[in-house]
This record gives C-alpha cells, structure tokens and sequence, in this order.
C-alpha cells in the first residue's frame, strides 16, 4: 500500500510541473486616466499580476507612440517618477507599460493619458446678490431658489449675497415661497446673467398679489339640493379634501381643477354625475361651482358561474368585481346582492378545475346591471393536453447549434407557460395549450447577426410545434477619420468619437478603427485640433452609412482664427 501512496505522489507532482506558467498582466494606477497631474514631474504607478518583475515604461505626446518622451526599462519597482524637463505645461501624454519575468514579458498595458499642469492663474472671484419685490417695493423674507453655473449654490431667503464666486454666466430658478398670496412675476435683469471676475450682479426676485379665487362644492338628490356626509377632494394648482356638502375652497391660486368623488353621499343612493363638469377652469379673482348627482335607486345581484367544457362545474377558483361596487370571492356558483346600478366588470384571479385552461367569461366581462335586475358571469374552462416546443437555428440558411467555441445565445419562449434556455436546438415540452411566442435576448454565432425568427407564433393544442432563429454572417468594415488645417492634411492630438453599432474615440488624427459591424456612424467631435484653429466641418457628413466589409473615412476641417458669422453645426458629446 506505501508503494501506491509513493507512486500517486509521484504522478501527481508531474502533473502540476506540466501547468502553464501564469500570463503576466500589468494594470496602470495613477494618475487616473484623462485626469491633470499637480506637477511636471508626476510619479506613475501601477500594478502587476506577480511581484519580482522588471518593467518597461513609455510616455509619449501622441497615442501611437512615435514621439516618445520617455522609454525606460529594467525598473525594478512599479513606479517611476518623471524627470524634470521632459514634460511641457498644458500638454497631453500618454503612457503604458510592460513587464518581464523569468523568460516571460506581458503584453503593453492599455496606454492611459495625463495632462501636464497649466500656467494660467485663477480667476478673479466676484458676488452675486440675490433682491425681492412685492408689487414693485423691497421685500425680505423666506423664498428657495438655486443659482447654477460655474459654481452653485442655493437660498432660502432674500436679500442674500454670494461671494467669492468664479467668473462665468450663472442661472438663477425659483423653487418655491415669497410673500403670502403672491405669485413671482419675474426675474429682473434677466434670470440669467454673466459674472465677471471681480464683479457683480444682482438677481431681483418680483412677486405680485394676486385676486382671491374659489370652489363651491354642492349636491342634490333625485334633483333636489342635500347638504350630509360625503367625501370628496380637489386636484389641480392647489389640492385639498373635505368630508360634507355644501362647502367652499378659498383663496385658490387659478388654473384647472377636477373634482374626484371618493365615497358616502344619501344613504340607498348613487352618484351619477358631477356637473357643469368633473373638471374646471378656474380664473383668476372667479368661482367656479361643482355639483354631486346622487339618485336613489332599487339595487341588483350579480350571479357567477362556471363550466368545463360546457358543462356545470363547482368549486375553489378566485375571482372579483369591479363595478359602483366592489368585492371578491374564493368559490362558485356565488353571488352579490345589494348591488347599486352600474357597469361591472368580472375579473378572473386564479384556480378552477385542475389540469383545466381558463377559456374567458360569457356572455361577456362587463355588463351593465340595471336598477332592481341582475347580471350573470360564466367563467369557462376548458380540459387540455400538453404539447411540445422545438426551438432551431440557422446560420446562413444552414442548420447551427451551440459549441464550445462557436457562440452562445440566449432566448426565452411566452404564453401560458414561459421558459428560457441558452442552448441549440432544444425542446419545451409539457406546454400547456395557446399561442407561444419566441423572445431572441442576445447571443448567438460569432460574428454573425440575428435576422428574425420564423413563425412569429405558434399554436399548440396536444400537439407540437417549432421556431427557428435565423442568423446570417456579416464582414465587418473599416472606418477612418482624418483632419486637414487650412485645405492642407494636418496630423496631431485632437479628441473625437465615433458613435454607432461600435463605439469608440481617439485622441489624434490621422487614426482608423477595424472590425466595425455595419451599420450607421456618426463621428462627434470632443476638443483638440490645430492651436488657434476652429472645426469648420466634418465631411462629407457627420454621419455617414458603413456597409458590410466596406469602409467610409471622415474629414474634420479646421480654419484658422475666429469665423465672421455663425459656423454650421458640428456634432459634439
């Protein structure tokens, strides 16, 4: 037995030796991608998938590493601190790194970009003063607002003053309060202004007193005015409620308003109508009235009952009805007695015969249950056999089925029974009888596109059935931007993105992107370009159609100095 146990060992150990050893991974730390550095002699840091490694640094001024900065390799540590002189204010670079151990060197890491700090000073701060009117006089008192811009803020209360803001245009908007029973009427100079640095400006908040307006709500029975217990509310610029007739809303603020109707009124009767109308324009300084029509009446029953497959049948199923009133029940036959006139409305929840499909309610759902009379529901049921589902594929009108290696999918079937799966062909069985539909959720071969499933919808009654997804493969394209300055081809750092069935950016020009799926494209211009030069156009369009395994190449191009008149519109994010 010791001799096995030895030999196991044995086998086992060669086992592992034979492992591969780990791929080396570098990831790139700070300073964080896009952002500005505090000095010109930054230190770049990252991480790598094992320690004891060396490494290979490269900063460049362009994302294709032709101009490089730095290129420095045998680091021993995964840092590295820029050394003074190479790095020029306001400037972008890029950076990567890769390491080396043991007979192993990774891969580049994803280049990341930094931008040198600038030499511009801050601007000089400035004030923002925040005023109230009432019907043209100083007024001080609680009011919310907020100021938006370069720098925001918020109030409660006026006068305010803001400072030590940065320079730029600022957006003042009313939130709320002011003076009792005032409106803002305005907001002078303009509710948008342009702070310069060590300067000011004022916002001046102007309210108005506006007429008292209001609501008489009353009722009659049977045509005759009834003043009692019945509850109600009011919706619209201002909102309230109230429990009895007749009452009045005061000091109301104009617009429109609806009356909603919630419960009680003269007992034995039903509210029929609210008149003029439910729902009313209120003017400013006016009344308008609302009136609750309630009748007295005789009340009706509701009888329920059920079939399988037309026959009487008893028992467990839930149910409701919604109507002038309302109820539920576990059980039929069964019934509801008392019931006011109205429309009514037979709601099936759950249960009836087992292994039974719900077919629908005859004569029909809703029925109108007339003063004194009575309305029947029947909730049918039908017995059912199970069918069978088979879901397929195709690619390029050929037969395709999941592998390792060729794709995954995933998709879902729905009707009176749903399901999903992810696998290629396979079946769905024990469905209940109905209509099915196939739902395609993503997935399917590489690099080829989902076209459609045939039939749209399938019926099974006992039997069975099938869908079929159709896939068809597609070349992918090349999309390619460049840049002129003046008519003539320039190249440099200038920042875009293209936006369609792929997306990406860049951050110089010339520059191409590969494998894009057909489709439509629209290039969007970020910051960047010739210094002192503005984006004219983008030719021949902004947005142009790739077509499957072709290529289309857009042209941003710059002028020089500031254009006469307004530019045509240009795309940005």
């Amino acid at each position: 037995m010791k001799k096995y146990a030895i030999l196991l060992l044995v086998v086992l150990v060669a086992l592992v030796g034979c492992a591969p050893p780990a791929e080396l991974v570098v990831t790139l730390d700070s300073p964080g991608n896009g952002s500005t550095v505090e000095s010109l002699t930054p230190i770049l840091a990252w991480t790598c998938s094992e320690t004891g490694a060396a490494y290979r640094i490269q900063v460049a001024s362009d994302g294709n590493f032709q101009s490089l900065i730095i290129d420095a390799s045998g680091l021993g540590a995964p840092s590295y601190t820029v050394p003074s002189g190479k790095l020029n204010s306001d400037q972008a670079y890029y950076w990567r790194v890769k390491a080396s151990k043991a007979g192993r060197t990774s891969d580049w890491s994803t280049y990341w970009s930094f931008k040198a700090p600038g030499t511009t000073p801050p601007p000089t701060a400035g004030t923002i003063v925040v005023n109230g009117t009432l019907e043209g006089s100083s007024w001080s008192g609680q009011v919310n607002y907020v100021i938006t811009g370069p720098e925001a803020q918020s109030g409660s209360s006026v006068p305010q003053t803001f400072s030590n803001l940065g320079e730029g245009t600022y957006t003042l908007t009313y939130s709320s309060g002011g003076p009792g029973g005032a409106t803002l009427a305005s907001i002078t100079p303009s509710p948008t202004q342009t702070l310069s640095a060590d300067g000011t400006i004022t916002f001046t908040l102007n309210f108005d007193m506006q007429p008292s307006s209001s609501i008489v709500v009353s009722a009659t029975l049977d045509g005759s005015p009834w003043s009692g217990s019945v509850r109600y509310s009011i919706q619209g610029p201002y909102a309230d409620s109230h429990s009895s007739v007749p009452y009045t809303f005061t000091d109301l603020p104009d617009g429109t308003y609806t009356l909603h109707y919630t419960s009680r009124g003269p007992d034995g009767a039903t509210l029929m109508s609210i008149t003029p109308s439910p729902t009313q324009n209120l003017p400013d300084g006016g009344t308008i009235y609302f009136t609750m029509n309630f009748h007295t009446q005789a009340t009706g029953s509701i009888f329920v009952q059920a079939t399988l497959d037309g026959s009487p049948w008893s028992g467990s199923v839930r149910y409701s009805i919604q109507g002038p009133y309302a109820d539920s029940n576990y059980s039929v036959p069964g019934s509801f007695g008392g019931l006011p006139e109205g429309s009514y409305t037979l709601t099936y929840k759950s249960g009836g015969p087992s292994g039974a499909q719900f077919g629908g309610i005859s004569p029909k759902s809703t029925q109108y249950l007339s003063s004194g009379g009575q309305a029947n529901f029947i909730l049918d049921f039908y017995s059912q056999a199970t069918g069978t589902i088979t879901v397929r594929a195709t690619l390029d009108g050929q037969e395709w089925e999941t592998a390792v290696g060729s794709g995954t999918i995933d998709y879902a079937i729905h009707g009176p029974h749903t399901d999903s799966s992810s696998t290629m062909p396979d079946n769905f069985s024990d469905l209940p009888a109905g209509t099915y539909t196939l739902v395609y959720r993503s997935g399917g071969p590489i690099g080829a596109t989902y076209v459609g499933t045939t039939p749209h919808k399938v019926r099974l009654d006992g039997g069975s059935g099938s869908f079929t997804m159709n896939f068809v493969s597609q070349a992918k394209g090349t999309v390619y931007v460049s840049a002129t300055y003046n008519g003539h081809p320039w190249s440099g750092h200038v920042k875009y993105t293209l936006v369609g069935p792929y997306t990406d950016s860049s951050g110089q020009a010339p520059d191409s992107f590969t494998d894009c799926p057909s489709g439509r494209y629209t290039l969007s211009y970020t910051s960047g370009g010739p210094d002192g030069a503005i984006l004219k156009s983008i030719v021949p369009s902004p947005t142009q159609n790739l077509p499957s395994g072709g290529s289309i190449s857009f042209t941003m191009e710059f002028v020089a100095g500031l254009p006469e008149g307004p530019g045509p519109e240009v795309p940005t994010e």
